[in-house]
């Protein structure tokens, strides 16, 4: 799998009741659209949340 780096993301509401919209990821040029509903509204803030406040993980460092 090739992980793209996301260049832009926009966010827009389609309907108020029941709450749905889209979500745009910008990737190189490329445009991805996908519909979101507010349930996935909710778990993608906790994802993001997440990690956003990850702790930094410490990295090893070889004795010598």
């Amino acid at each position: 799998m090739t992980v793209q780096r996301a260049t832009d993301v926009e966010v827009s509401t389609t309907s108020a009741v029941p709450l749905r919209g889209t979500i745009e990821i910008d990737c190189a040029g490329t445009v991805a659209t996908f519909a979101i509903d507010e349930e996935l509204a909710h778990r993608l803030c906790a994802d993001l949340e997440r990690f956003l406040t990850q702790v930094p993980r410490q990295t090893r460092t070889a004795r010598l």
